[in-house]
């Protein structure tokens, strides 16, 4: 058990695994932030919604893509 631990083959994996979990997270906020601020652009420039929005809409959009942005446009269309 201790050999299969040790092993340079194993230790590859891991890190391969680890390399490709970061780098999909990584890809995943940027396109949420992405998204978000599109949607938000949609919303202020094109459907003419003033929205003002704070800190924590965007902390969402990250976790969440545009679906808080767009949540916050309905809120502030009505």
């Amino acid at each position: 058990m201790e050999f299969l631990l040790a092993s340079p083959i194993v230790s590859i994996i891991v890190a391969y695994v680890a390399f490709k979990t970061a780098f999909f997270t990584i890809k995943k906020v940027a396109m949420n932030v992405v998204t978000g601020f599109i949607t938000y652009w949609v919303c202020v420039y094109i459907l003419n919604i003033p929205m003002d929005i704070g800190f924590g809409i965007w902390a969402l959009t990250v976790l969440f893509g545009p679906i808080p942005m767009i949540l916050a446009a309905v809120y502030y269309w009505l």
